[in-house]
């Protein structure tokens, strides 16, 4: 019965084949999952420098804000297009005319504050009066 011994110890090699297979994708998934985790833990670390540091004259920071300033380009083209405004508070498209934000409930209506207006007075016309 040699032949059914070998056929059961193949059977065994290819169980334990299966078994060494999907112990291995699963590493694999934890693996990827763990690497992202990281990836994200990066990313906080940076957005926190940046927040800390952002005038500090580096060429990451130069990039980002270049990337800034790109976005709030591309923004008011899309609310051109679409008939709608930016929110200064938050960045989100609002619709024109509105008084407040619908996403973060910001005034959109612009206060002018009493103190900070000056008055300029008229300039009055003189006339020069000759004397006689």
């Amino acid at each position: 019965m040699g032949f059914f011994n070998t056929l059961e110890e193949a059977g065994r090699g290819i169980g334990a084949a299966a078994k060494d297979a999907a112990k291995t994708a699963q590493l694999n998934v934890r693996l990827k999952d763990l690497d992202g985790k990281l990836h994200k833990e990066y990313e906080a670390i940076g957005q926190k420098y940046y927040k800390d540091h952002p005038d500090e004259d580096t060429p990451e920071n130069r990039k980002i804000k270049e990337i800034f300033a790109q976005i709030a380009a591309t923004k008011d083209q899309l609310a051109d297009i679409r008939g709608e405004s930016i929110c200064p508070s938050c960045g989100e498209f609002v619709e024109k005319g509105a008084k407040f934000c619908s996403h973060c409930g910001a005034s959109l209506v612009e206060t002018v504050d009493e103190d900070d207006m000056t008055v300029e007075e008229p300039e009055t016309k003189t006339e020069d009066k000759k004397e006689d």
